[in-house]
């Protein structure tokens, strides 16, 4: 006898809200999972959840992604973004990304920048699919390997007057 017919997955079960410090173990434990990211500590963490701006895809209370990033006088910076694995290609991260553009476009900011590894080109291309231009490379960026990281910037703006 066949059991329960699993829930189909939509994107609307996922909620995008600010990160808590409380949601840094979440947010740690995909970074685990998430090699092309870059590997933060928990108080790395939890300190980015209270000092930056921060937010995290959440689903039936279990974090399945995260984005933190900064401002930086009339600029913001993707700092980091990861979703869980069993979670990818299912529209979370551009959410994330959408909620940081929708944020910086409310604060007037001119430009969005974030570095990617050279060898990420899943999220190179979903960098690009939201408008995301190439600008510069940062030679041996990363560590643990070793990788160059482009950059990217988003400035995409109507002119505010």
């Amino acid at each position: 006898m066949p059991g329960p017919v699993p829930r189909a997955w939509h994107p609307r079960s996922v909620t995008i809200r600010r990160m808590l410090p409380s949601d840094a173990s979440g947010a740690q434990s995909i970074l685990k999972e998430s090699p092309e990211a870059s590997m933060w500590s928990m108080e790395s963490l939890e300190e980015s959840a209270s000092r930056w701006i921060a937010w995290v895809a959440e689903r039936g209370g279990q974090v399945v992604g995260f984005l933190v990033g900064r401002p930086a006088a009339d600029e913001f910076e993707i700092l980091n973004l990861a979703v869980g694995t069993e979670f990818r290609r299912k529209g979370i991260a551009s959410r994330l990304i959408q909620t940081a553009i929708d944020t910086a476009r409310s604060a007037r900011v001119a430009n969005i920048f974030l570095e990617v590894r050279a060898s990420n080109e899943a999220g190179i291309a979903l960098y690009r699919s939201l408008d995301f231009k190439p600008c510069g490379q940062r030679k041996n960026y990363y560590r643990d390997p070793i990788e160059d990281a482009v950059l990217l910037i988003f400035n995409n703006f109507e002119t505010v007057s």
